[in-house]
Formats: structure tokens, C-alpha cells, sequence
């Protein structure tokens, strides 16, 4: 490793952190901005991994115009400078003579060309899920991450195994109007009503019947193991043996495994978000929200802290009982909404509780516009909650797809990675009310976090499985990234998780949030620069501010922020800009059906 480099040295808190003053400045500008783009957006299935939810433009590229190839032969598509190919693969590596399969790649080009003695190579990104698109990671934010890492890498996203362009695809529920049969019927929460745990179990034996009566040879072939030998085929397509690569949430799932397959083909390997894998490979999922609640308290206090917050009240408790005077009102008073001739409902316990929890993904910038509606709720008003949860239940229309659409039913794809590469999870329904009641003792928010029911009906197991030991001495030590109020991916799970990787340090981002992209971080951004860049590992034990505050804390100033700011070199301040930019680009999954 090469020379710690000098970052700059952040003031301790609460002063260290340079809010977002113009968010909180014009809040109602916000809100009203937040208010049109979900009023846009259709419902969406809440998948609780798929943390990196980035829109990008509506310009289509025909990806089954583009013949597959054991070289990659990039073609511009999108718009400039996007570039994109499909690489031939062996749909079974057991049997590379066989059938194929297709993986869709995108590159935002490094400035230099492949070849060119400044060309660093590719880096390979995985945004999370199970079922995350790296084509449309890469769409939306490779021009940012660019600016992050440095122009002399490409930024390559990659659709993994039945997910998004890459061929052959996994949709089980084929038409629009059975997706919508299947969602108007699906309960919301686990224990939204008496029986909507048992619907659950129902509803998911059924969906593991008709995965395999529709999709089990596709299904079998999207384990984490095959995506794993994937990136490696892309990465030595580019003429490199070491693998570069971002991943998070799921995609640290798909790093560590990897590292553990590959530890002789790893170059710089960034894991954010980190999960527990001998978990996630049992198919439990009970152990990702030990830092749910403290994420929520973190809400609280940097609410009580603010005399902006719509919620103020003195002390973090009282924030909270406030909250669940609301939420307790809508359980037995939903509000209903008419905001047009074709768009109305209820807002209702089930809409507020999921849209704190979504918000939970990122609450600087998410909090503030909640809260704000949720104090129009305790006046009667629910305008502002329904338009934030983009739901438009009475607005579908039974239309012909253009071929660019994602999968129809996000949940299939989660499934279908999740749970194939589990082991078998057969439980009954009384066995899964003490699992769920088991996972409440740890958490408020066990009700929202549905993963595990998806196994209990789930019949097609992968033909390629690896469930460890998660243990390498890799060729380079890896990175591993957590924060200390992740909702769904613990820090805990990263330091756990490290020990097994020769040599490998935890970065610890001290923000709420899930993955270092829910908030920004000077610090933060220059080590994983200087990763990349030079291969240089933060100090074990090293911790990273953020810059960001949920609500403007009183104690703050505009003056002194200026001041904070000033004190940065100009590289620093690009950067800074940067890595802020990249964070406001971060979305949250978007509410739907869970």
C-alpha cells in the first residue's frame, strides 16, 4: 500500500456539518418539486435492497438490434457519450459449449482511450436488489461518479442474470394487466391486517409455483455465483485480469462473493452498504435492520434540533410521540384524497408507515419534505403525503411496451437471486409468525421488510451456488464501506464481514442512511479516490463526517458555513461539489406494492 495522503480534517460535530442551506432555505420549493415528480411516477414495487432508484431519460436504445459477441464491440446509444454492447456468455459455465446468454453493458468512457497509457481500465458497478439495473446506474450517474473516481476509468454498469437488457430475461407475471391483478390483491405490510402475513405466505408459494412452471430454466441460472463469473468475463473482455469494481447493498453480496471465488483477480474492490452473507445465503434476512431504529432517532433529534422541522418539538422523544399521534390517528381516520378527476385515494397508516421507512434510505432531503407533509396530515390534509407516494391507482392503462421497460414486477427478480440462491426455506405459518415476531423484538420496522416470505414458496434452486466461506487473501485488499445509521444494511455487517479478506479496512461514514451516496462526505469521497486512483486504504479505524444535516440545526449559521467551505482548496471544493451532486442524484426506492 502506498502512503496514507492528508485529507482535510473536518471540526467536530455538530459544527463539522455543512447543511444543505439552500434545501432548507426553500423548503416549500422542495416540497413542491418532490410533489410533481412523484405525482409522475408510477407505482413501483418496493424492493428494500434496490437502493440506488436513479431516474434517467425517457430516449430508448433497441438493445435487441445489438448482436451479442464474445468481444465486446461498443456502439454509441442513449445519448453522448454513452456506449453500449452485449457480451456472449455461457448461460451455464459448467457447460460453455451450450446455450448462451447475453449481458447488457453501458460505459460512460474514461477521456482516454482503451490502450492509451492513462486509460486505467474499467470499473464495474452493481447497484443493489437483488434486481438492480447497472445499465441504468450507469445511465444516471456514471458522468458523476466519473467525477468522483477520475476520467481515467471507464464507468461500466452491467445488467446482471435475467435483469433488464441482459438476455435470456426473467419476468414471470408477462402482462401488465396480471401485474396489476396480482398487486391490487397483495397486502401492503406484514401486519397491516390479521391476516395479511398468511396472504403473504400464500401469495408467495403461488409466485414460486408459477416461476417455475413459466421461468425455471432462466431462474436457474441468475445466482449471485453466475453474475460473479460474469464480471469476470467482462473484466478480462476488457484485456484486465484484476477486477474494479463499486457495489452496493446486494452488490456487496456480489463483491464479497467474488473476492471469495476470484481473490487472485481482484484489483480495487469497494463494497458500500454491506450485508451480512451467511444470512442473506441461509435466507433468513432477519438480522438487516439493527440500525433501523437508530436511523429513525437520528430523524428525531436532528428534528428537535431545528426549529424548521414542520415536527419540532424539544427533545427527539417528543418529535417521535408526535409522529405516532399521526400515525396512530390514521389508523383509525385515513384521509381521503381527490387531487383530480382521475387521481384519488386514501392516506391511510400503511402509506405514512412506508413512506418513514422509504424515507429512512436517505433522510437528509427526504426527511424534511415527510415531516412537512405529515404536519398536513395532523391538520386533515393529505394532499401532500399522497402526492409524495406516487401512487395513481385509478391513472393505468393497459399499453404495448416499447421493449425498454424493466421487469414488470420488481419482487420476481428479487426473488428469483435471493432466494435460488438461498437455502431451502420451508416454513410454516406459525413458524413464520415467531420469525417476524423475533425480528419486531429487534426492530419497530419488521413489518416492512417482507424478503424471507418471498423463500418460504420459492421451488427453482440455482445450478451454480456458493454460500462460502467468504474468506481471501486477495490479491488487493478490499474496502469496505458502512454507515453508523444504515436502515437495512447494519455497520455491524461490514466489520463482520471484513475480518475474513487479508488485510481489508472498514470506512465508516458516521450519517444516517443507506450506503455512503445517502449523504454527502468530503472525506469520504477522497478515500475512495484515492483507492482507485492509487490504492491507498483509510487508517483501520478511520471515521468519516458527512456534510449534510437532515434539518438546519439552530446553532448554525450561514456565515459560518461560508467560512467552512472557504477554508477548502479549490481541488477539494470541486470534489466536495462533486460528491454533493452525486448524492442529491441518489433516490430512494419508490413506494408501490409491498
Amino acid at each position: 500500500m502506498s502512503k496514507p495522503i492528508d485529507f482535510y480534517e473536518l471540526p467536530p460535530k455538530p459544527h463539522a456539518k455543512r447543511s444543505r442551506l439552500l434545501q432548507h432555505c426553500v423548503l416549500a420549493l422542495g416540497i413542491i418539486g418532490l410533489w410533481k415528480l412523484y405525482s409522475a411516477s408510477g407505482p413501483v414495487e418496493l424492493s428494500p435492497h434496490a437502493n440506488l432508484d436513479v431516474p434517467v431519460r425517457a430516449d430508448t436504445f433497441d438493445w435487441f438490434k445489438l448482436l451479442p459477441s464474445e468481444t465486446l464491440e461498443w456502439v454509441r446509444c442513449y445519448q453522448e457519450p454513452f456506449q453500449c454492447a452485449r457480451l456472449e456468455v455461457p448461460l451455464d459455465y459448467a457447460k460453455p459449449h451450450g446455450q448462451k446468454a447475453a449481458v447488457a453493458l453501458i460505459k460512460y468512457p474514461s477521456k482516454y482511450p482503451a490502450g492509451h497509457e492513462k486509460w486505467r481500465g474499467p470499473i464495474l458497478f452493481n447497484p443493489g436488489g437483488p434486481g438492480g439495473s447497472g445499465v441504468s446506474l450507469v445511465r444516471g450517474l456514471g458522468a458523476n461518479m466519473s467525477k468522483i473516481i477520475g476520467d481515467e476509468f471507464d464507468m461500466v454498469g452491467f445488467d446482471p442474470r435475467g435483469i433488464g437488457h441482459t438476455t435470456p430475461q426473467f419476468v414471470v407475471l408477462n402482462t401488465q394487466a396480471e401485474v396489476v391483478t396480482w398487486s391490487l390483491q397483495y397486502p401492503p405490510l406484514i401486519n397491516s391486517t390479521d391476516d395479511a402475513l398468511a396472504k403473504l405466505h400464500g401469495y408467495w408459494k403461488i409466485m414460486g409455483e408459477l416461476a417455475e412452471e413459466r421461468q425455471a430454466h432462466t431462474a436457474a441460472h441468475m445466482s449471485t455465483a453466475i453474475v460473479a463469473r460474469d464480471m469476470l468475463a467482462i473484466t478480462k473482455a476488457h484485456g484486465r485480469e484484476k477486477l474494479q469494481y463499486w457495489g452496493f447493498s446486494y452488490g456487496t453480496v456480489l463483491g464479497i462473493t467474488y473476492s471469495a471465488m476470484f481473490p487472485d483477480n481482484v484489483g480495487r474492490v469497494i463494497v458500500d452498504g454491506v450485508v451480512d452473507l451467511e444470512n442473506y445465503y441461509s435466507g433468513a434476512w432477519d438480522n438487516n435492520l439493527m440500525d433501523t431504529d437508530k436511523d429513525l432517532a437520528t430523524v428525531l433529534d436532528s428534528c428537535a434540533a431545528s426549529s424548521t422541522c414542520p415536527l419540532h418539538e424539544a427533545t427527539g422523544k417528543l418529535v417521535g410521540k408526535r409522529l405516532d399521534a399521526i400515525l396512530a390517528r390514521l389508523k383509525t381516520d385515513p384521509i381521503p384524497v381527490r387531487t383530480s378527476s382521475s387521481d384519488y385515494g386514501m392516506v391511510d397508516f400503511v402509506l405514512a408507515r412506508a413512506l418513514l421507512f422509504v424515507g429512512l434510505y436517505k433522510p437528509v432531503g427526504m426527511y424534511p419534505l415527510i415531516f412537512a407533509a405529515l404536519a398536513e396530515v395532523e391538520k386533515g390534509n393529505g394532499d401532500l403525503l399522497w402526492a409524495m407516494s406516487g401512487v395513481k391507482s385509478s391513472s393505468w392503462r393497459c399499453e404495448c411496451g416499447s421493449g425498454e421497460e424493466l421487469a414488470l414486477f420488481p419482487a420476481e427478480t428479487t426473488a428469483a437471486v435471493a432466494c435460488s440462491d438461498a437455502d431451502v426455506v420451508r416454513t410454516d405459518l406459525t413458524q413464520l409468525k415467531q420469525h417476524y415476531a423475533n425480528m419486531a423484538r429487534l426492530s419497530s420496522f419488521a413489518d416492512t421488510w417482507g424478503i424471507h416470505v418471498y423463500c418460504t414458496g420459492w421451488k427453482v434452486r440455482a445450478v451454480e451456488r456458493y454460500n462460502g466461506p467468504f474468506v481471501g487473501n486477495t490479491s488487493f485488499p478490499m474496502l469496505f464501506i458502512g454507515n453508523t445509521a444504515d436502515p437495512v444494511t447494519p455497520l455491524w455487517a461490514a466489520k463482520k464481514m471484513s475480518k475474513g479478506f487479508k488485510d481489508a479496512v472498514v470506512l465508516t461514514q458516521n450519517s444516517p442512511g443507506h450506503c455512503s451516496l445517502a449523504a454527502t462526505s468530503l472525506c469520504t469521497s477522497k478515500y475512495i479516490r484515492a483507492y482507485f486512483q492509487n490504492g491507498t486504504l483509510p487508517a483501520a479505524g478511520t471515521v468519516c463526517e458527512d456534510e449534510d444535516e437532515i434539518f438546519m440545526p439552530d446553532n448554525v449559521t450561514v456565515n459560518g458555513v461560508a467560512r467552512e467551505i472557504g477554508m477548502l482548496s479549490a481541488e477539494d471544493r470541486e470534489l466536495l461539489d462533486a460528491a454533493r451532486d452525486l448524492s442529491s442524484r441518489f433516490e430512494p426506492p419508490r413506494l408501490g406494492f409491498f
